[in-house]
């Protein structure tokens, strides 16, 4: 994917982090209806107790449809960073919550809403894990 977007936008400082975000247990009112999953990079200490630190901008994002089956079996979501060059560690968020696939900019100004699924890892400069878990997301003010 990086590849990708280097030869076809001329882009130099591209890289691609693949994520698998996956949850044992899903949340039952989130099994009804259509749900969105959205993934986002930060810096190092962007994330802590569940919360997005006030004013911290993700490295990269994405967002797709996602079904409770495919949760459990483990979703795999490529992020790719055009900007800035690949760092040792990333701390990465990822949350379910209902509605499609349709925010603006591929969910960078996507925040996680009370009730949401809701889950934080870190990654090296290739790969990361999440497991999502029903918690009360927050978002620093």
């Amino acid at each position: 994917m990086a590849l990708v977007a280097a030869t076809s936008l001329g882009l130099s400082n591209v890289h691609c982090v693949r994520t698998t975000v996956s949850s044992r247990s899903i949340a039952p009112d989130l099994l009804q209806g259509a749900c969105r999953l959205i993934v986002q990079s930060y810096a190092p200490g962007a994330i802590a107790a569940d919360q997005i630190a006030a004013g911290a901008r993700p490295l990269a994002s994405a967002q797709r449809a996602i079904t409770s089956e495919e949760l459990r079996q483990g979703v795999q979501i490529d992020l790719v960073h055009v900007e800035g060059s690949a760092m040792e560690e990333e701390s990465l968020v990822a949350w379910v919550e209902h509605g499609d696939p349709d925010l603006e900019f591929d969910a960078r100004t996507a925040r996680p809403g009370t009730g949401s699924m809701f889950g934080h890892g870190a990654t090296n400069t290739t790969t990361g894990h999440v497991w999502l878990r029903p918690v009360r997301a927050r978002t620093a003010s």
